[in-house]
């Protein structure tokens, strides 16, 4: 084991790797390092202990050492420096070779003339000065090292008494959230100095305001931020922007991120009427690095989560005519949980893309999607009524819940109108050009892989294995028929196989998924046993429900429920999906609750006119029955239009 020392990772700026990763020494402080990861992040305090145990086990390999002010290197000095020390050198050499008498002034004098007026220098120094350079030069082993500046001693010399007073007051006034300024550090001091002084044998002089001033610069600015600030702005303005992404071609690489979006949208009424406000919705997007275009912006009333980003990424691997689309080499994503299941890795490994997740607390690894969501938010967003804008200060007295008036499907108008007519097409600031012209570009001589909108349905779904009873497969305690595939489950058994196969489900849309055969390519399509509970229910719902009903200890009784009774218990707990406190639940469960009164209300009306319509029957022809049973009734003329 090779003995390292620490003494070359006690310099600001050194840089070194710790399990392949890369990291720079941002501080260096009485307890310890604080170091930042190259390639952007949050930086972290580590002890002189911790480097030491990270040295013995040869988990550090230092990679570029920090020069010393001090060190006898060109590396370690400004151009200015290297600038003066030629200057220095070019006249020492001039006189040494050129006379031996270097005591002579007069001697110097005329060579010095001699030098400057070769160096054009305006300001030759002065013969003393150069005899001067030339003894050290000579005492030095006659090197260039002789002549570098060296690191002037420190001329602080604080009594150790004072510099804990001062220390105790910065620590109690200056680092904390009221942001006291120095000089009330200062009159903290003089107060602890006079108290120190009236008992002591000995005074200490009172320090002045300059010197209160250097101790609090001599701590770390990270530190300072931290206590004064908090975490998240300490982060944000210590973080260094990370490693750029260098591609060659359109969709070599893409990023996808989501974010709740700064405006309130009602509810759609057919009439025209302004409805109700359901709530800010969220925003998923997928932008190509090589071009700044924007595969996918899917805004939906579901948070950010793998499977938005599945129907994001379904929306940008189907071909629309004017569109950039197309299937990405890589996609960066969040390193959250979701991303990092089987289900989500499944599907984009069926499409041959490749998922590499940003770093923890890394935003910058997606700094061009945030960049995006930053522009979408001046351009568009703050423009439109009942916009939040970015925080309430920009805000000020604007009541957005009251000028709110955009529906859902208006927001994606506008937002797509925007993309297409003016993102895309105007000058992009790294590009120097528009990013649709470098899309074509790019995709001009390049096919472009492409999926159908059938094929994107199927294959960008979570994934699970399965056995088929009956026709029917199950999973999250919900259950899926088909008829066909009931034909394939007894021919398997009859042959002797268990019938396992792959079910594909939409996590956004529980209401059908598609079931693979192993044997072959055929994908069969399972309808839901319990359609009027899973239409348009999410798993993220499905499951919260799951809990409400466990913790009324009902939970055992759940598959032997009917359709009807469980779209009841959805209704009756639908306020607590998630969404308790949202005005997305109450517009929801209204609206739920409605649809089954008047099927419920249809239901009754549907007998009563069946028992009216048998006893019209007894006394009119066929045809006069039938007109005079469904004229009330417009679903029953629909159905009668449908008879051949």
């Amino acid at each position: 084991m090779q003995t390292q020392t620490l003494e070359p990772l006690l310099q600001v700026g050194a840089q070194f790797k710790l399990s392949a990763f890369p990291y720079e020494v941002a501080h260096v402080s009485t307890k310890g390092l604080r170091i930042c990861p190259i390639e952007g992040g949050s930086s972290r305090l580590i002890s002189f202990e911790t480097v030491r145990q990270l040295q013995a086990e040869d988990q550090i390999e230092i990679i570029y050492p920090q020069p010393k002010a001090d060190a006898a290197s060109r590396a370690g000095l400004t151009e200015a420096q290297c600038r003066a020390l030629d200057r220095k050198l070019k006249y020492v050499r001039a006189v040494f070779h050129q006379t031996l008498r270097i005591g002579s002034q007069t001697a110097i004098a005329r060579i010095i003339a001699e030098a400057a007026r070769d160096m054009q220098d305006e300001a030759p120094p002065a013969p003393s000065t150069v005899a001067g350079w030339i003894k050290k030069w000579r005492d030095g082993g006659m090197t260039d090292a002789a002549l570098m500046p060296r690191l002037k001693p420190s001329r602080r010399q604080v009594d150790p008494v004072l510099d804990e007073i001062i220390q105790n007051a910065i620590q109690k006034v200056y680092m904390n959230r009221q942001r006291n300024s120095v000089a009330a550090v200062h009159a903290e001091v003089l107060i602890a100095v006079a108290e120190h002084n009236a008992h002591a044998a000995s005074p200490i002089r009172t320090p002045s305001k300059e010197t209160i001033r250097k101790a609090i610069h001599r701590i770390d600015s990270y530190q300072r931020d931290l206590k004064r600030h908090g975490k998240t702005y300490a982060d944000r303005q210590h973080r260094a922007a990370g490693r750029s992404f260098h591609t060659s071609a359109p969709l070599e690489l893409a990023m996808a991120d989501g974010q709740i979006m700064d405006v309130i949208v009602v509810e759609t009424i057919e009439d025209g009427r302004v409805g109700q406000a359901i709530g800010r919705p969220f925003i998923t997007v997928i932008l190509d690095v090589h071009t700044r275009c924007v595969l996918s912006a899917l805004i939906t009333l579901v948070p950010f989560c793998g499977a938005t980003l599945l129907r994001a990424l379904g929306t940008a691997c189907v071909a629309s005519p004017g569109q950039p689309r197309g299937i990405p080499d890589k996609l960066i994503v969040d390193n959250g949980s979701d991303y990092q299941d089987g289900g989500f890795l499944q599907a984009a490994n069926r499409i041959g893309t490749i998922v590499e997740p940003c770093p923890p607390y890394s935003p910058n690894a997606k700094a061009h999607v945030e960049r995006f969501f930053r522009t979408l938010n001046e351009d568009l967003i703050h423009k439109l009524p009942g916009t939040t804008f970015s925080n309430p200060q920009d805000r000020g007295d604007y009541d957005a819940q009251a000028m709110a008036h955009v529906t859902l499907e208006e927001l994606r108008k506008h937002v797509d109108t925007w993309i297409e007519h003016v993102y895309h097409t105007r000058t992009h600031r790294s590009l120097m050009r528009a990013p649709i012209d470098v899309w074509h570009e790019g995709t001009g001589h390049t096919p472009v892989r492409l999926l159908s909108q059938t094929e994107a349905d199927i294959l960008l779904r979570s994934t699970l294995t399965r056995t088929v009873t009956k026709g029917c497969v199950q999973a999250h305690d919900l259950r899926w028929q088909s008829p066909a595939l009931r034909t394939w489950e007894v021919k398997q058994r009859r042959l002797g196989n268990p019938p396992i196969v792959e079910i594909q489900i939409d996590e956004l849309d529980l209401n059908h998924i598609y079931v693979r055969l192993p044997d072959d390519e055929s994908v069969f399509r399972a309808i839901s046993c319990q359609p009027l509970y899973t239409r348009h229910l999410s798993l993220y719902e499905h499951k919260q429900l799951k809990a409400e009903l466990k913790k009324k200890g009902i939970l055992e009784r759940f598959e032997r429920m009917k359709d009807r009774q469980l779209h009841r218990y959805r209704l009756e707990y639908y306020a607590a999906l998630g969404h308790a406190k949202d005005k997305v639940a109450k517009v929801r469960l209204e609206r739920l609750r409605d649809a089954m009164n008047r099927m419920e209300a249809g239901s009754g009306r549907v007998a009563a006119q069946s028992s009216e319509a048998a006893s019209v029957k007894q006394d009119t022809p066929l045809d006069e029955a039938a007109e005079h049973s469904c004229a009330p009734y417009p679903v029953h003329r629909a159905i009668q239009r449908r008879r051949p």
